[in-house]
């Protein structure tokens, strides 16, 4: 009777053992990104018995002043051990029925930022040199391969797990890729990006002979887009043979937004209606676009329902060049809007009038309500998308239901512009400019932006611009203020007390405030003459009087969409918040990651409160959520050992404002624990 049991069981739960191509091989599962799993150990039968199998610490945080460093390798799995690294630059190798460390070896910063390969007996490490070679056994470098275990070039930073093959090697550089010959390490091609960078991924189809991954922006918002051979903000697919760029696909046309194309792409085999046989590449926009391309035809597979959009090109600021026109992609269904609506919010604040008096005095010289809206000294622009929509985890294919589910954030962002000076090959100039309007011609100014605004505004007035680590504190920087409709603020002591509503001003008269306009207009005077004045710009978040986001909930979301129909099956708040005015919600920010698998089941985290959740793939129902030691901060992923599965997280903490201030450096392994566990 017992053996009839047993029969039945396993015929109706058909657990799936994996082979060598399905193990966690690399960072983002395989070369075709999907991080989804065959696996089904763990399944939505059992997941109520997911517990905790056990916890490694690397004995390393990273924590400096105004800047935070959070460890994103997903680890993976070389069917003997399971592969991490370290902020103090260690890649290490653990035990995976138990978390025991086995070894450890010291390489260059960065290790592993974004990820590793595992090929045949050695771990293929990214880096600030190239890419190291590590026997996986012994932890030692390998120096058959390359110059001494090092591959690539030095000097040149690469963040992404590189492709390995059993003759080649794929490196993915910020600036350029490149291909070598294994073991030797000769170069056989290299691809210059012409300034765009490569910061999320990169994915590959053998078939094809195709690598594939997304490019970020040319410049930090202002600056020259303007360039031929233009590799921006796109989609790439290169001929690995030939480093041959077969076609690429651009989302924004001259991005002065910060508007990267992020994650791993996604390959997936997709059966049409006709009954064709699609190879697809689905690629994310931080402007909720997502692009589908036919690798074989090297064509976009849903380019009929890309729509051209016209917008504002004119631009405030001179020699910056804005396109008349961008692209609306509606299917697959945008995940995320550019626009930011303020009267949705201030209506969703409206039953509390100092926050609404606030955000009205904080907003008043801004633009907002459009997309690509461009950039002015004159205004601000405030908008969706520079956290995303989807950021560099990207998403997973959950194949079993043919859908692709990817976080994405929904928080609002202030870009400020202003001129700076000075740099430090000019400072001399403007010291020796000062001293001369203190001997001879505004003293009195001078004397009284020193003892009344320098504080704030800075010895050389470039300002105070908060950044997205630590929060949102703002003061304008006051060169070249003189010639802009800002100076409006100082054109008596009412105006000046106005503009100042939120930021305890000094006490300041008429005949101060008169002399101070007379000494910025003398400075900006020789500022201009002289050259030394620097167009810049720099995003900030944009917070209420509490510190919370200044738009509606939720802030963050999961989105599943079908492949076959592009529509979404659903779309669910990820992650709590507490507000800071004691209110909750649902939806918060999210920089970890997502894994499916088999079981139907969806593993996410990333988000402010701590925890990993475990939903129903079908549904977006919650089934288990268990709380971290700290945020998780890499995709999770999954590997089979001795008879169980395993659910690891790279638990380390956020980097941005809004999470924890302390760091970690915790990995925990998940497991089902039967009832007769002991």
């Amino acid at each position: 009777m017992l053996r009839i049991i047993f029969v039945f069981l396993f015929i109706t739960i058909k657990f799936t053992f994996p082979s060598y191509s399905e193990t966690w091989f690399t960072s983002s599962g395989n070369y075709y990104s999907s991080k989804f799993s065959n696996l089904n150990h763990i399944n939505r039968m059992n997941i109520k018995d997911l517990n905790t199998a056990w916890m490694y610490k690397n004995g390393f945080t990273s924590y400096k002043k105004n800047f935070f460093i959070n460890n994103q390798t997903t680890p993976i799995f070389t069917g003997n051990s399971l592969i991490l690294t370290s902020l103090d630059n260690y890649v290490i190798s653990v035990n995976p029925s138990n978390g025991k460390e086995n070894w450890r070896i010291k390489i260059s910063n960065p290790t592993g930022k974004r990820g590793l390969t595992y090929f045949k007996g050695n771990i293929f490490v990214p880096s600030y040199n190239g890419v190291y070679v590590i026997n996986e056994t012994t932890g030692k470098i390998d120096e058959l391969y390359g110059k001494s275990g090092l591959i690539g070039t030095e000097n040149d930073v690469s963040l992404v797990p590189p492709i390995v093959l059993k003759d080649k090697i794929f490196i993915a550089y910020k600036k350029f890729i490149t291909s070598h010959d294994l073991p030797s390490g000769n170069l056989n091609w290299r691809l210059d990006l012409n300034g765009a960078r490569v910061w999320s991924g990169i994915s590959f189809d053998i078939e094809t002979n195709t690598l594939a991954f997304v490019t970020s922006n040319l410049i930090k918002l202002i600056g020259n887009t303007s360039i031929e051979n233009d590799y921006s903000n796109s989609i790439v697919l290169v001929d690995s043979l030939t480093g041959r760029t077969k076609c690429k696909f651009k989302d924004t046309i001259h991005d002065h937004w910060d508007l990267d194309m992020v994650g791993n792409p996604i390959i997936v085999n997709l059966k049409t209606n006709d009954n064709q046989l699609k190879k697809l590449i689905y690629a994310f926009s931080k402007t909720g676009n997502t692009f589908v391309v036919d690798i074989e035809e090297c064509d976009l597979f849903n380019k009929n329902y890309i729509e051209k959009i016209f917008v504002n090109n004119n631009s405030p600021i001179s020699d910056q060049i804005y396109s008349d026109h961008q692209i609306k992609i509606t299917n697959p269904e945008k995940l995320m809007n550019l626009e930011y609506n303020l009267e949705d919010f201030l209506n969703y604040v409206s039953d509390d009038k100092d926050n609404f008096d606030y955000i009205k005095h904080k907003t008043r010289n801004s633009k907002f309500g459009d997309s690509y809206i461009p950039l002015s000294f004159d205004y601000d622009v405030i908008m969706f998308g520079l956290h995303g929509g989807p950021e560099w985890p990207s998403g997973t294919y959950d194949k079993n239901n043919k859908q692709i589910i990817i976080p994405t954030n929904h928080y609002p962002w202030i870009i400020r512009s202003y001129y700076g000076c000075c740099t430090r090959n000019k400072e001399r100039a403007i010291r020796k400019f000062d001293e001369f309007i203190i001997s001879l011609s505004e003293p009195k100014g001078y004397l009284t932006y020193n003892q009344k605004c320098k504080s704030c505004h800075g010895k050389n007035k470039n300002g105070l611009y908060e950044s997205e680590s630590t929060g949102e504190r703002y003061f304008p920087g006051l060169n070249g203020v003189t010639k802009l409709k800002k100076f409006h603020s100082l054109k008596n002591v009412n105006n000046y007390i106005f503009s100042h509503k939120y930021s305890s001003p000094e006490d300041i008269n008429e005949d101060e405030l008169k002399d101070l306009r007379k000494y910025l207009k003398k400075r900006d005077n020789y500022l201009i003459k002289n050259n030394l004045l620097q167009k810049r710009a720099v995003w900030q978040l944009l917070l209420d009087k509490y510190g919370n986001f200044a738009s509606k909930p939720p802030y963050g979301k999961l989105t599943a969409f079908s492949i076959d129909t592009g529509l979404k099956n659903w779309e669910i708040p990820f992650g709590e918040k507490k507000l800071k005015n004691g209110k909750a919600i649902k939806g918060d920010m999210n920089f970890g990651g997502v894994l499916s698998t088999a079981g139907n089941i969806l593993f996410a985290t990333g988000t402010p409160d701590k925890k990993i959740i475990v939903f129903d793939s079908l549904t977006g129902n919650e089934l288990w959520q268990k709380e971290l030691e700290y945020a998780g901060s890499s995709p999770p992923m999954t590997y089979f050992y001795r008879g169980e599965q395993y659910i690891v997280v790279n638990s380390s903490g956020g980097k941005y404002y809004g999470y924890e201030e302390k760091l970690g450096d915790a990995i925990y392994a998940f497991k089902v624990f039967s009832k007769n566990s002991k």
